[in-house]
Order: C-alpha cells, then structure tokens, then sequence
C-alpha cells in the first residue's frame, strides 16, 4: 500500500521476491491531491451495524476505494451474505440494508487473509441468529488477547454455544439472546468495537470500553451521531 501511494506521486517503486527498490528522483514531484484511503477493518463495525439494523437502513463513510489494496476490503463481498450491499462514489462508500437473510443460512468463510475481522462477523451472525463457520483464524490466538477463547467465552454469556478449534470458530445453534450481560474486552480494542453493534438487539455493558483508545479514539463518539444511546 505504502508502495502504491508512493507510484501515485511519481516515485517509481518495484516490489520482487520479497525485495523493495526504489528509484532515485528525476525530477522535482508536483503538487497533487492524494486520498489515503480509510482503515477497512475500522469499517467492519458499521457493517455490522447496518446488517443488524432495520432494511433500508445506510450508512455512508468516507475515503474509501473499490479497488482497495487492503485484505479487510472484502468486508463488502462478505456482507451480502447479512443483506449489505456497498456502493462507491467520489471516495465514499455507502452501506444498505436491503435484505432479510433466514436464520438457517450458514455461512462458511475462510479469513486467514482478513482476521481482525472475524470477531465483528462472528458478533454479526450472534445478532442475526445465523449459523457460521470461521476458518483460517489461527493468528487469532496470539493478538492482544486469545481471541478465539474471547469470543467464546463473550458469546456464550448471552446464552449460545460457540464451538472452536486452534483455527476455526462455529455456531451452529442458538438460543434467545440474554439481557444485562457484562463483556469483558480482555485489554483488546476489537473485542470492544465488535460486540458494540450487538447494542441494536440487547441492553449489556462493555467493561473497560476505554480500550477503544488504543486504534479507535473516537468510536463511541462515531456511535452516538449516529443515534446509539450509551451510557458510562
């Protein structure tokens, strides 16, 4: 990505066999505007709300591409399966909830080249009452926390079982969605933005939900213009 950026403004760069050049300036680069493009995984969690909202339900967000270098980009083929869809304009995007999907859809995905968005999906389908099985999650157990064990033990406390391996998560059968619930974010940001959108089906509490700081400083902030009612 930081390659592309770089060819935009005129700097000739090469990437092969896991070796970088970059070519020595010509001659003066002329002033341009350049759009860097938004955190996709940042991303995920509007997703997520748009799936778990209403239909007809949009969300716009700005600076971001169709032709995105980043692997969280594929958030928007992943989506269609909870009735998104993403349109892009003038480097924006817009989320729509179009569709109502059957809560017997399985979905079946493998993210061992996006991770960091397997909780907000997992989340997703926990409110959607979808069965899913998450693939490829291997490097899940080594981030801020062990995710994988996170997610189970989070989920499981608003009444449904979460089955994982080393490098998979399912659920397969749900039940009513308890209330009052208490998350814990284990010191990971994503553990807090990613049960955040579960907020349109249940009352709970994000413990420690100052850990959003780390990437996301602005996110509850982000959720209340947007009509989410919190409350400390």
């Amino acid at each position: 990505m930081t390659l592309d950026l770089l060819q935009q403004i005129g700097v000739e760069t090469f990437f092969k066999n896991n070796c970088i050049k970059i070519k020595p300036l010509q001659a003066t680069l002329k002033p341009i505007n350049l759009v860097v493009e938004s955190d996709w995984s940042s991303a995920s969690y509007y997703y997520s709300i748009v799936a778990l909202s209403d239909l007809g339900t949009e969300i716009e967000l700005s600076s971001y591409k169709e032709t995105s270098l980043q692997g969280d980009s594929v958030l928007a083929s992943i989506y269609k399966s909870f009735g998104v869809t993403t349109s892009f304009s003038n480097n924006s995007m817009v989320l729509h909830k179009n569709e109502t999907i059957e809560s017997n859809t399985l979905v079946e995905l493998d993210l061992a080249n996006a991770p960091d968005i397997a909780q907000t999906i997992a989340v997703t389908c926990l409110g959607l009452q979808i069965p899913c099985k998450l693939t490829g999650l291997h490097t899940l157990k080594i981030k801020e926390t062990d995710r994988l064990v996170a997610l189970k033990t989070e989920i499981e406390k608003f009444g449904t079982i979460v089955e994982i391996t080393d490098n998979s998560l399912g659920i397969s059968k749900f039940n009513p969605l308890k209330s009052k619930v208490k998350i814990a974010t284990y010191n990971d940001h994503r553990m807090a933005m990613a049960f955040a959108p579960l907020a349109l089906k249940k009352t709970f509490t994000v413990n420690e939900a100052e850990v959003v700081s780390k990437s996301y400083p602005e996110f509850w902030k982000d959720l209340k213009s947007i009509g989410f009612q919190l409350k400390k």
